[in-house]
């Protein structure tokens, strides 16, 4: 048998290596001349219409062709005499025929020798396709002859591994036959309880065996295996059966919450939802077009479109670019309300109109950030608003130049951050539940030194 296995591994890797070596040779004398070809065409093509397009595709041609002869194999030993002739032969007329080739692409349709250059072109052409084929036909011939070669041998190996075999199977047989009974049937019942063990059935006794030998020490060994495997296996089933209750207790948890934050949302927007006051704040726009106030028919008009936004917007996402519109209302209108006191910026480095956050995402951020930052400081401060994306991920910073918070109350913060939101404010909380349950990167981070400030930064990626 082992002889078999030498054999059959030594005629396997010598007749692949061989093949191989041959398909490569076929396959690259064959690109030779197809490369060849292209370039005959593109030459002509150029010839009749010398456009750009064509240009550029003769051009590629040539560089493919110059790119296949210095890859062909030029090992004299391995290619023998005729190969290797034919292949620096056209190699060398390649080199001619190049120089020719560029010397008449060069030259206009008025030159005078013109049609004589383009004829010697064709026939140099002509010669370095005609030993091209010649180069492919004599690789496959080498091929057919290798393979003739090798068909007696082939035709005689199996001859040969079939004797060996069949010694092998007799030599096999004999062995078996000393064995004993006893030996048998303890095997016998090893395979039975091991097809037991296969599907999971351990209520089979255990395979018994009186002598103290190595079948006695393979059967105890055998036996400690089943009832460890069984153990094994009854932990698993009961690890995955809390892993399922717990992974359903985490998506039913995740629901809930997903679905307290919609509620929350619905109940903040339900709070501006009265028609009648969006229908009495366009009367009193009305009236301040009529007295002429232009600032208070401005904010007027502001705080409507943040009316309206709240009123008309049903959906837990909304476009980025809307988000912006409605924090730039709001911030003006905080803006009359502090005059000087309070200084506002919004950058923005990704395409709003294509990207859909959840809504009122960045407005209750920078109102916390006036409310609890800029309000409480004599000179006020400024709220910088800025967005980017860094691939899949975008990011929105929030900072207020404010009073900024102690170091106990920022601890206090980023622990609730933990509960997933649960003891920081209405805003804060509600956005950071949102954002982890939306998407799955979604995370909020607060910094902040007292006297300096607070930074929110949200980002997130895609959704879940």
């Amino acid at each position: 048998m082992v002889i078999t296995i030498i054999l059959n591994v030594k005629v396997m890797y010598v007749f692949v290596d061989n093949v191989k070596q041959l398909m490569d040779d076929n396959l690259s004398s064959y690109k030779l001349q197809e490369a060849m070809g292209e370039e005959v065409d593109a030459f002509s093509v150029l010839v009749q219409n010398r456009t750009e397009e064509n240009e550029s595709l003769y051009q590629m041609a040539c560089r493919n062709m110059k790119n296949r002869l210095e890859t062909m194999n030029y090992d004299y030993e391995q290619i023998g005499e005729e190969r290797y002739a034919i292949l620096w032969n056209i190699r060398n007329s390649y080199e001619v025929y190049e120089k020719q080739r560029n010397k008449f692409i060069i030259m206009g349709f008025d030159d005078p020798d013109y049609i004589t250059e383009l004829y010697k072109t064709y026939q140099m052409q002509e010669y370095l396709e005609m030993y091209t084929k010649r180069f492919t036909g004599e690789v496959i011939d080498s091929s057919a002859n290798y393979y003739e070669e090798q068909i007696p041998l082939l035709k005689w190996m199996p001859y040969v591994l079939s004797v060996i075999s069949l010694m092998a199977v007799v030599g096999l047989f004999l062995l078996f036959r000393l064995m004993t009974k006893a030996i048998l049937q303890t095997l016998s019942q090893l395979v039975k309880v091991s097809r037991g063990i296969e599907k999971n059935d351990f209520t089979m006794p255990d395979v018994a065996w009186s002598c103290q030998d190595e079948i006695g020490e393979l059967v105890y060994s055998f036996n400690k295996m089943k009832h460890a495997t069984k153990d094994y296996v009854r932990t698993l089933e009961e690890k995955r059966s809390v892993e399922e209750k717990l992974y359903q207790q985490e998506l039913e948890k995740a629901n809930l919450e997903q679905r307290f934050s919609f509620a929350q949302l619905q109940l903040i927007k339900s709070q501006l939802k009265p028609h009648f006051l969006f229908n009495t704040l366009n009367m009193i726009t009305r009236m301040a077009q009529m007295e002429e106030a232009p600032v208070s028919e401005e904010m007027l008009i502001a705080l409507s479109n943040l009316l309206r936004y709240s009123l008309r917007t049903t959906e837990p996402f909304t476009p980025l670019d809307q988000e912006i519109k409605v924090l730039r209302d709001y911030m003006y209108i905080q803006k009359m309300r502090f005059g000087e006191r309070i200084t506002w910026d919004i950058q923005c480095e990704v395409t709003a109109s294509e990207i859909e956050v959840p809504i009122f995402l960045i407005q209750p951020l920078v109102e916390n950030s006036i409310i609890h930052g800029l309000s409480s400081k004599e000179d006020g401060g400024k709220v910088a608003v800025k967005i980017t994306s860094d691939g899949e991920i975008i990011t929105i910073l929030v900072e207020d130049t404010g009073a900024g918070m102690e170091e106990d109350k920022l601890q206090q913060i980023r622990e609730s951050m933990k509960e997933r939101g649960r003891g920081v404010g209405i805003g804060l909380g509600n956005i950071y539940r949102r954002i982890s349950a939306y998407y799955e990167q979604g995370e909020v981070t607060v910094d902040s030194l007292p006297g300096s400030g607070t930074t929110v930064k949200v980002s997130f990626g895609r959704r879940k």
